[in-house]
């Protein structure tokens, strides 16, 4: 019996320690990617993956977006249903697979899924963040060399699954 409880402390003790290991180096690292704002004049854009694409929105001239409903999505006119009635919608601007960004401006992307998991991948710049369907999840990252790099999904969301691909475009300021 005393070999059983022994062996058992020391294997609550090992666990324990461990634990506070992964917690003591797992918060700060946490922090600094998930709890971080951006810097003040990141550009926010809006990205929902639908199968089997990625529609970006951008806020238009006011900054600001306008209201959306998801009984106001049509796939051919309004793919990520921007109420007409808001007139801070009216300006923005809806791409599908294709997101221009400044480099050495920070990025602030929200992100939705309108139908299953999704995950926007950049794997040049080390960002993956999963989308889901009822939820917005922000992250953000710097771009900091002009060129194109590919957006795929990097979660299993259907048949389609391998043709979901986007382009982020990064342009030098002075483009």
């Amino acid at each position: 019996k005393t070999e059983w409880l022994l062996s058992g402390v020391v294997g609550l003790m090992v666990v324990a320690v461990g634990e506070i290991g992964v917690i003591a180096i797992g918060i700060p690292v946490w922090n600094e990617y998930f709890a971080a704002e951006p810097p003040p004049g990141a550009l926010f854009v809006e990205v929902t993956g639908q199968q089997f694409m990625w529609n970006i929105r951008y806020p238009g001239g006011d900054g600001v977006f306008g209201r959306t409903d998801a009984r106001l999505i049509n796939d051919q006119s309004n793919p990520v249903g921007i109420d007409p009635a808001d007139p801070a919608g009216a300006d923005d601007l809806v791409l599908q697979n294709e997101m221009g960004v400044q480099v050495n401006r920070p990025v602030r992307v929200r992100l939705r899924s309108k139908d299953v998991l999704h995950s926007f991948f950049l794997p040049n710049f080390r960002v993956k963040q999963d989308a889901l369907p009822g939820r917005e999840i922000e992250v953000w990252f710097e771009v900091t060399r002009a060129g194109t790099s590919e957006i795929p999904c990097a979660e299993l969301c259907g048949f389609g699954h391998g043709n979901m691909l986007g382009t982020m475009t990064a342009h030098a300021p002075a483009e």
